[in-house]
């Protein structure tokens, strides 16, 4: 899959990655440069688990997330689970 990505067209990886539920992103002329010029760029997700997660929020990660690959980018989610230790214990 991750060939055929960065094989695939320019438009449909803007496409993909700029896809509802995409709120926002870089412009549009600077998303298509960097697509020319890295074929796999990285897109980063970061989240701070506070309580229990709805379904939303498993859903729309998840829709974007295989957008994201699809279009071939390389994916890193951060988690700021030692934020949310330190604020359960009131550090």
């Amino acid at each position: 899959m991750y060939i055929e990505s960065v094989r695939m067209d320019i438009e449909r990886r803007i496409e993909l990655i700029t896809r509802p539920p995409t709120e926002e992103v870089i412009t549009l002329s600077e998303l298509r440069e960097l697509l020319e010029t890295h074929p796999s760029p990285v897109a980063y997700d970061g989240f701070e688990p506070s309580g229990l997660a709805h379904l939303p929020f498993g859903v729309l990660r998840t829709i974007k997330l295989r957008d994201m690959l699809e279009a071939g980018c390389r994916f890193k989610i951060l988690l700021a689970a030692i934020k949310r230790l330190l604020q359960k214990f009131g550090i």
